[in-house]
């Protein structure tokens, strides 16, 4: 049975990961597709949190939607949580971001949700990102990955 995703449903809350390649260094970005809100724009995957849902779980279960990757909660290591972020129309929200480690470059299989993927030297990143995608960066979350 899908689970309830109307916006009453939904907290304002979400998760991201980080996916860091141990072996040429680079990060998985996902390319937001023309179906969705802030198209073109370059993203983590993760995304929101659903009411009674563990920041950890529903990252889970978003990298499974929208990246096809199946992983273990305990793969993904807590990087931080940024809190009272302004989001547009839905005001305060926390941002939950968390490390996944793989050990080559694998290709994701995407949803909807993105048209494309590319794996980035942390020096090269695209100019054009989302907000939780922004804040991860302006905050130095991507400076913590140990090579």
């Amino acid at each position: 049975m899908a689970k309830d995703r109307s916006k009453s449903s939904l907290s304002r809350n979400g998760a991201w990961a980080i996916i860091h390649c141990i072996d040429t260094g680079k990060f998985l970005l996902g390319k937001r597709s023309s179906t969705v809100n802030n198209s073109g724009a370059w993203n983590f995957f993760g995304g929101r949190i659903d009411r009674g849902e563990e920041p950890c779980s529903a990252l889970v279960r978003e990298l499974a939607e929208e990246a096809g990757f199946r992983v273990k909660q305990k793969q993904l290591i807590k990087l931080g949580c940024v809190s009272g972020i302004r989001r547009r129309g839905s005001g305060d929200c926390d941002m939950h971001y968390y490390l996944l480690k793989v050990e080559r470059e694998v290709a994701p299989r995407l949803n909807r949700e993105h048209s494309n993927y590319r794996w980035f030297k942390r020096c090269r990143l695209p100019a054009r990102f989302n907000l939780p995608t922004t804040v991860a960066i302006e905050r130095g979350l991507l400076d913590r990955v140990k090579f």
